[in-house]
């Protein structure tokens, strides 16, 4: 007899069935018809009861580790207990030049904090404004130009200023304060403490992330995510934990609410506030926009948090590793910052040591946010650096993959023809690259594409496809080395294929290009015209290093291109992994797709 109830499938039918099993193996219900009886409505009541049971203890565990959460109130609160917050929505912002023509003649003109500007996206109005203080003197012709230090141009931010007071409570009570907005900006918060409602002196307070030193008299503050999805101010515990407010303080928040990503594309800005002379008479502004609205973004993905919540725990506000480093100005940054990779010095090649390379995709072109941005980083490594290593920024550099995809077509099983289904696949191929690449620590992975090949249609039975890395440099005046680097090693030397080859350029009055001798790493320069080499040796390659080394190079681009193109074909095809500050990217007009007609199913 059954002493046991099987507990290994939780389905309804098979819970029901184990019950049942258990239930026929007893003296009392060995001959029992569990159909259309009473009992059977039972069993299906307890059935139900431990399927929804399992489902929701699954759920629950599920919900209790960041590795597996879905639920973004649970990954926030995840995030939380190690000590991340997890970024809300970053305003949009543009560029412009503004100035005005001032009869009077003043000495300088003050455009204050706040100054506000409209423009329009898809028909709706957003409203911009200043962060900084801008000053316009007179450049001579009467033209007074609103800058920040020497530059004419200046940022503007979409948003519009909010303010939430509070009465502060019993320190004992631990209190939170929730301000009822989903859509702010983070980094606009700003606390200010009185001591009563009639006072206007106040205590500044600052975010924990920004903050240095922490002791019992910090003025500090932590704003996070709230589970419905609105923010929620923290204070210390008034002990060693920073200042907290006392009973009947009255805690002011300022913030900016924005609309985030909404607000991008924008190019044509309006002064909403006035610009006064001395005699209060308006002034006429004059704007050029120099970079449209662009960088609004909304909250943080659940992905995100999943990934960087572990690294920016591991980090504890301080840089010791170069995955601190990157976690660390990823987090200070993320306004401007769109992905960031760091490594250091002994990884870098050649190895350098003492030192931690940095490789950012900003979100902007414009030089004088990058410039101002990688000043600010400085200050921050020398803020939470715990050792003096040098911080170099490396710009992202760009490998191509050139696929020469063939695949086999049965035009019966289809309506379209072979330039259609050739050019099906060959966006199939392009979506690949969009979906899957384009950042750092990416991998191209050439059985994932053809697999996605494959699936395209219902005409195409198989495929396959040849790899190379491609990547591009614009030649100087004069004889020049040049080493050129690919992020994973290049095939060994052949005695049928050419591993290096370039695409053709000028040199000495003749059109030549560049390809390595068979079965050898020398690298020849060869005349197109004739096939023979103009020079026997003009480099070499290294396969394990995936690098090309060229002395003496003189040669000159053809009209109308912009780069040469140099291709290897690298040790393995199968996977391509983007290394430092490597990023992965498709050459569509590089590579080719051809469809092979065949009948067979």
């Amino acid at each position: 007899m059954a002493t046991t109830i099987k507990s290994s499938e939780l389905d309804f039918d098979t819970i029901k069935n184990n019950l049942k099993t258990y239930l026929e193996e007893t003296n009392e219900f060995s001959d029992y018809n569990f159909e259309a009886s009473g009992l059977s409505s039972l069993l299906d009541v307890l059935a139900y009861n431990t399927h929804y049971n399992s489902l929701l203890a699954n759920f629950a565990l599920n919900e209790s580790f960041l590795s597996t959460a879905q639920l973004r109130s649970s990954l926030v609160a995840l995030a939380g207990a190690l000590g991340y917050t997890v970024r809300g929505n970053n305003a949009s912002c543009a560029t412009l030049r503004m100035y005005v023509v001032d009869p009077l003649i003043p000495s300088s003109i003050t455009l204050p904090v706040g100054f506000k500007f409209s423009t329009t996206v898809d028909n709706k109005s957003y409203i911009f404004k200043t962060r900084t203080q801008l000053i316009a003197r007179n450049n001579g012709a009467n033209q007074y130009y609103f800058q920040l230090g020497e530059n004419q141009n200046f940022a503007i931010f979409e948003g519009v200023e909010k303010v939430k007071t509070f009465i502060a409570g019993n320190v004992n009570e631990n209190e939170g304060y929730v301000i009822p907005t989903d859509n702010m900006d983070l980094n606009t918060v700003k606390v200010r403490v009185y001591a009563d409602t009639a006072t206007s002196a106040y205590d500044a307070y600052t975010n924990i992330n920004d903050a240095t030193t922490l002791n019992k008299d910090s003025r500090i503050f932590v704003m996070k995510e709230a589970p419905n999805g609105q923010y929620e101010l923290t204070f210390g515990n008034g002990a060693r934990l920073g200042k907290f407010p006392q009973p009947g303080n009255k805690i002011e928040v300022i913030y900016d609410q924005v609309a985030g990503a909404a607000a991008n594309g924008a190019r044509t800005f309006t002064a909403i506030d006035d610009i006064l002379d001395q005699t209060g008479a308006k002034l006429t502004p004059v704007i050029t926009t120099i970079d449209g609205s662009r960088a609004g973004s909304g909250k943080e993905s659940l992905e995100s948090i999943r990934k960087n919540a572990p690294y920016l725990y591991s980090a504890q506000n301080r840089m010791v590793t170069a995955q601190d480093y990157a976690s660390l100005v990823q987090r200070k940054f993320s306004n401007v910052i769109e992905d960031i990779k760091a490594w250091g010095g002994e990884d870098n090649v050649p190895a350098v040591y003492g030192r931690v390379y940095l490789s950012i995709i900003y979100n902007t072109e414009q030089q004088e946010v990058i410039d101002t941005t990688e000043t600010a980083i400085d200050q921050l490594v020398r803020d939470l650096a715990v050792a003096s290593f040098e911080v170099r920024f490396e710009p992202p550099s760009t490998t191509y993959i050139e696929i020469d995809a063939k695949f086999q077509w049965n035009p019966n099983l289809t309506t379209l023809g072979q330039t259609a289904i050739e050019t099906k696949v060959a966006n199939t191929i392009e979506s690949y690259f969009t979906d899957n690449l384009g950042g750092f620590d990416e991998s191209f992975r050439r059985s994932n594409m053809l697999t996605d090949i494959d699936n395209s249609d219902p005409s195409v039975l198989s495929s396959r496809a040849s790899v190379k890395m491609q990547n591009r440099f614009v030649p100087t005046t004069g004889k020049v080395n040049y080493t050129i680097e690919y992020p994973t090693t290049i095939a060994a030397p052949d005695d049928k294929d050419y591993i290096i080859q370039s695409e053709n350029f000028n040199v000495g009055g003749k059109v030549a290009f560049l390809r390595n001798k068979l079965n050898s790493r020398t690298i020849e320069l060869i005349d197109v015209s004739t096939g023979v080499p103009l020079q026997d040796s003009i480099g070499d390659y290294d396969e394990n290093l995936g690098t090309i080394n060229f002395s003496n190079f003189t040669g000159t681009l053809i009209t109308g291109n912009s780069f040469i193109r140099i291709t290897a074909v690298p040790s393995n095809e199968s996977t391509i992994t983007a290394v430092r500050s490597n990023l992965i990217e498709y050459d569509k007009t590089a590579s080719t797709v051809e469809a092979v007609i065949t009948t067979t199913v």
